[in-house]
């Protein structure tokens, strides 16, 4: 978006204002957006806002409250202040108040090790199955020696079926602990009203893929996810039902943005999700997956 068309955008929502007879402490209270946003965006002096995610978020919500069509008017271009990073990995607050992310490449010691656990636990396995086998092979051998010299075939079989037995729990029970670890631990988030965001901040979640499943209820929800780096994954009208969607392994961070955010409710890899903090028509869920 050209600086002359983000211009006509605080034009259009200042002049949508004016003639709906709207003060911008009227739009504050229609949107729970700070007055100084709501202003910055009629002057076009977007480097005020936290952050691009909520340019684009800020003048939708303005959009709606004067009667504006937010796709018509946004296009599918993004705002100038786009060229800053997009990556909300590590979005952070300073000491001003403003939002702000920041990207840092350089792999950890710790992610290096996440990394490396895949391999890790294959090798393991290999060893595991590579004992078993050998130890049946080693007990089949013993019982045929001893049925071919008259040996005591009873013993035998009981030593098989033990081990046969052993090797079956400690399946059962890797299995198991399979099966807990793999329950995604969603912590406490933390809940930003004046930004309208809900955060949750997980640790070595980007190496898995999550599954989202949306539901509307009563009368329905507008519903947009889009991961860090702003492909949209979802953007559409929930009438009712629910709508399921994959994020992909390698995503660092998504984001769920609704309207009318009373009639939805969210899960994330079977986990209920904290939709909203505080009564509002609009709100995001954001999440960190390697925070």
């Amino acid at each position: 978006m050209n600086e002359t068309l983000t211009n006509q955008i605080g034009e259009q929502l200042k002049a949508a204002r004016l003639e709906k007879q709207l003060s911008l402490d009227d739009i504050q209270e229609i949107t729970k957006i700070q007055r100084r946003y709501l202003s910055a965006i009629e002057e076009n002096n977007l480097s005020v806002l936290p952050g691009d995610f909520y340019v684009r978020a800020f003048i939708r919500q303005y959009a709606l409250a004067v009667g504006l069509h937010p796709d018509e008017l946004l296009g599918e271009t993004k705002p100038i202040s786009m060229s800053r990073t997009s990556d909300l990995s590590r979005a952070h607050r300073d000491n001003d108040g403003i939002v702000r992310a920041g990207i840092d490449n350089t792999p950890t010691a710790r992610s290096r090790l996440a990394n490396s656990m895949p391999t890790i636990g294959l090798g393991l396995l290999i060893l595991v199955a590579l004992i078993v086998i050998w130890f049946v092979l080693t007990h089949i051998g013993t019982n045929s020696q001893q049925t071919s010299n008259g040996g005591n075939i009873s013993v035998s079989t009981s030593e098989v079926s033990k081990s046969s037995s052993k090797s079956s729990a400690s399946k059962s029970s890797a299995s198991s602990s399979s099966e807990e670890s793999s329950i995604l631990d969603l912590g406490t988030p933390e809940t930003n009203t004046s930004l309208q965001t809900t955060i949750y901040n997980l640790s070595n979640e980007n190496t898995k893929k999550h599954t989202v499943v949306i539901t509307a209820k009563n009368t329905g929800t507008s519903v947009k996810v889009n991961d860090a780096s702003s492909n949209i994954l979802l953007n559409e009208t929930l009438a009712s039902g629910s709508k399921t969607v994959e994020i992909p392994s390698g995503t660092t961070a998504f984001n769920l943005q609704f309207s009318n955010v009373n009639n939805a409710s969210v899960t994330v890899d079977g986990q209920n999700v904290e939709v909203s903090g505080a009564t509002t028509s609009f709100w995001n869920v954001l999440f960190n997956l390697n925070k």
